[in-house]
C-alpha cells in the first residue's frame, strides 16, 4: 500500500514537467539521464513502468548549522550605598496667646429730628472755645508798685559815757516802685526778675539811756532809701492763684534823723547817715486778675547791716536796721 502511494505521488510529480533522470528504468528499459522522458498522463503504473523496481532515492539530508553557543556577559556587580540617616528636629512648640477681649460699646441711640417744611434752615451757632487766660507774667515786661506796714526792730548808738537804745512806734511804713520781666516755664512755675526802688521810715517811740526811759520826750525817726535787685518764683496753687517766694540784694542809705530827748540841756544827740549793704526775703501770694494785671501780698524781712553812726558828741558806733514788713502791691504787664 505504501509503495502504491509513493508511486502515485511520483507520477503526479513528474506529470506535465520535464524530469532530469539518472538510473531510472522506464518500461523495463534502464534509462540513463541526459534525455527527456515523457510519461503519458493517465497511464497506469503497470503500463508505465515497474514501480516496485524504481530505486528509492532518499531525500537529501538538510544539515542545520550548529547552534552558536551564546556567551553571556556576567552582570556587573551593583554596590548600593547605605541610605543616609536623616535626623528630624522636633517641631518647635508654638504657644498661642489668648486673643484680646474686645469690648464693643453700645452704639448711641440716634433720634431723628423732625423736618420742618417751608422754613429756611437755621445755621448752628459757631462753637467758640475760650482761650484759657495766661497765668503769671509769661514773657513780658511789667511795672508795679507795692507798700505797707514796717516794724523796725530796736536800734542803738553810743554817746559819751553811755549807750542810747531806740524803740520805734508801730506806725512805720514802706513804699516802692518796681520794673521787671517775667516768664512762665511750661505754663506752670513762673519766674521774675525786677529792680525795686523804695523808701522806709519809722518814728522813734522812746529812748532808753542807761537805766532811764524817755517816752513822751523822745524825738527822731529812722529813714532808709533803698534799691534792690529781686528774683521771684510764682508757683501755681489753684486757678490764677500763685505762691510767691523770693528776695533781693541791694544797698540802703540809712539816716538817723534828729534822735534826741526834748529836755533842756539834752536835745538832739544823733543825726547821721550811712550807706550800707542790705537784703530782704519775701513770701506771699499773688492773684492774676487778667493776663496782664496781678495783685500781690507778701511778708518781707529786711536788714541793712553795720550802719556806722557818729553822735553829736563825736562817739562812733555801729548798728543794724532790721524790720518786719507786710506789703501789698500790683503789677501790670505789657
Amino acid at each position: 500500500m505504501l509503495k502504491s502511494l509513493l508511486g502515485g505521488a511520483a507520477l503526479l510529480a513528474l506529470s506535465g514537467h520535464a524530469v532530469m533522470a539518472s538510473n531510472i528504468i522506464i518500461n523495463g528499459v534502464p534509462h540513463h539521464g541526459g534525455q527527456t522522458v515523457n510519461v503519458p498522463y493517465g497511464a497506469g503504473a503497470g503500463a508505465c513502468c515497474n514501480v516496485e523496481e524504481l530505486p528509492y532515492t532518499p531525500l537529501p539530508v538538510i544539515h542545520q548549522p550548529a547552534a552558536v553557543p551564546a556567551t553571556y556577559t556576567t552582570a556587573p556587580t551593583v554596590t548600593y550605598q547605605a541610605a543616609p540617616v536623616v535626623t528630624y528636629e522636633a517641631a518647635p512648640v508654638v504657644t498661642y496667646e489668648a486673643a484680646p477681649t474686645v469690648t464693643y460699646e453700645t452704639a448711641p441711640i440716634v433720634t431723628e429730628q423732625p423736618v420742618v417744611i417751608n422754613q429756611a434752615p437755621v445755621a448752628p451757632a459757631p462753637v467758640i472755645v475760650a482761650k484759657p487766660a495766661a497765668r503769671g507774667w509769661s514773657s513780658q515786661v511789667y511795672v508795679g508798685a507795692r507798700g505797707g506796714w514796717s516794724g523796725i526792730k530796736d536800734t542803738g548808738f553810743g554817746i559819751q559815757g553811755s549807750n542810747v537804745r531806740n524803740d520805734y512806734e508801730d506806725r512805720g511804713y514802706n513804699v516802692a516802685a518796681v520794673v521787671g520781666w517775667g516768664a512762665k516755664v511750661s505754663n506752670s512755675i513762673g519766674y521774675r526778675l525786677e529792680a525795686e526802688l523804695g523808701y522806709q521810715t519809722a518814728d522813734v517811740d522812746s529812748h532808753r539811756v542807761g537805766g532811764q526811759t524817755f517816752s513822751s520826750q523822745a524825738e527822731g525817726e529812722t529813714n532808709t532809701i533803698y534799691g534792690f535787685a529781686n528774683a521771684y518764683l510764682d508757683v501755681p496753687l489753684v486757678s490764677r492763684l500763685n505762691a510767691v517766694v523770693g528776695g533781693g540784694l541791694g544797698v540802703g542809705q540809712v539816716e538817723f534823723d534828729g534822735h534826741g530827748i526834748d529836755l533842756p540841756g539834752i536835745g538832739t544827740v544823733q543825726d547821721d547817715e550811712d550807706t550800707v549793704f542790705g537784703y530782704h526775703l519775701d513770701a506771699g501770694l499773688s492773684y492774676d486778675v487778667t493776663d496782664r494785671l496781678a495783685l500781690e501780698a507778701m511778708y518781707r524781712y529786711t536788714q541793712f547791716v553795720d550802719v556806722e553812726l557818729t553822735s553829736e558828741d563825736g562817739v562812733t558806733s555801729e548798728t543794724d536796721v532790721d524790720s518786719h514788713n507786710i506789703v501789698v502791691g500790683a503789677r501790670y504787664g505789657f
